[in-house]
């Protein structure tokens, strides 16, 4: 984005939390805004261009005009400018191979890309288990990336799952879930193994609300969201409270808890077998270190890594752009 100097939107909202500081975002480049209702275009900045029309009949269009440009030789070579992209990547590509434990949440991650293979739906909410998903997370077809209400409120993460396993059967379907939205819904589990819905859920823990955590750092606050306890029915848990694998098999449906990143991938191939066994959702329960900062900033040329960055394909073995 920060080598365009034109930004083509097609059905898109622009709402502030993609575009941060408008000035920032805008400055240097052309942006043509296609939406099919006339209330969104200029709703956020008032674009160089605005067309209202469906997204299919433009881009039909566009593509029409574009193979009457390239067969007049009209079309630039932007080839170098990909490269160059590209070449800046490899530079900024995040590392996600750690081995530490508690787990880091980028291992999961990297796990994740490694067990599900490119027919996953993926259903998610809302937190910064979603947003670093979204970083991370590999997904290759359309309507396979589900964030529930647009990242919307707390818990639909779970009746969400149920939902897609019932409007498309032959889905692989696999929901991811902090702690703290888990919990909100987690009774709609019932109804999965009431109806037979099998589908794999990761629930991410870390006993915290890390987004509002994040969110709260820049003031030096730390206030009332953190979610541990020790849980004197679950000493096994720690300091992470609830002790979801109980409360998952009481809603008839089952569970397993992994404490080390060498668990992750058994702990997977364990849920899959339970899932064709009983025909009810798994739910794998990774426990994740307490606190981790998502890369994130408030402009887009100003984003924050917390983390080290990969140096060597080892270090992102999962990533699309290669190191080497």
């Amino acid at each position: 984005m920060l080598e365009s100097d034109f930004v083509l939107g097609i059905g898109n909202r622009w709402a502030n939390r993609h575009t941060g500081s408008v000035d920032v975002y805008t400055k240097g480049r052309k942006f043509v805004h296609v939406d099919i209702e006339p209330t969104q275009i200029g709703r956020v900045f008032m674009p160089d261009y605005g067309i209202v029309s469906d997204a299919g009949v433009a881009l039909e269009l566009f593509v029409q005009v574009a193979r009457e440009w390239k067969a007049g030789g009209k079309l630039k070579d932007w080839n170098r400018w990909a490269e160059v992209c590209r070449e800046r990547k490899r530079g900024m590509l995040r590392k996600t191979h750690f081995d530490n434990t508690p787990i880091k949440p980028q291992r999961v991650y990297e796990e994740m890309n490694l067990a599900f293979g490119r027919d996953t739906c993926y259903v998610s909410t809302i937190g910064l288990s979603q947003i670093a998903a979204a970083q991370f997370l590999h997904v290759f077809k359309p309507r396979h990336w589900i964030n529930c209400g647009q990242a919307g409120p707390l818990g639909w993460t779970v009746p969400a799952a149920l939902g897609v396993c019932v409007a498309d059967p032959g889905r692989q379907v696999v929901a991811l879930s902090g702690d703290y939205d888990f919990q909100f819904m987690v009774e709609e589990l019932a109804v999965g193994a009431q109806f037979k819905l099998p589908y794999l859920h990761v629930l991410v823990n870390n006993s915290y609300l890390g987004l509002i955590r994040q969110a709260q750092r820049g003031f030096d606050m730390d206030y009332c969201v953190q979610l541990s306890f020790e849980n004197i029915n679950a000493p096994e848990v720690g300091e992470y409270g609830v002790d979801h694998v109980k409360v998952v098999e009481g809603l008839g449906c089952k569970a397993l808890r992994v404490t080390k990143p060498e668990e992750i991938q058994p702990a997977f191939s364990q849920a899959r077998a339970w899932m064709k066994q009983y025909q009810v959702p798994v739910v794998v329960e990774i426990i994740l270190e307490r606190v981790t900062n998502i890369s994130m900033g408030t402009e887009i040329n100003n984003i924050i890594e917390f983390e080290e960055l990969a140096e060597k394909r080892e270090d992102a073995p999962t990533a699309i752009a290669l190191l080497d």
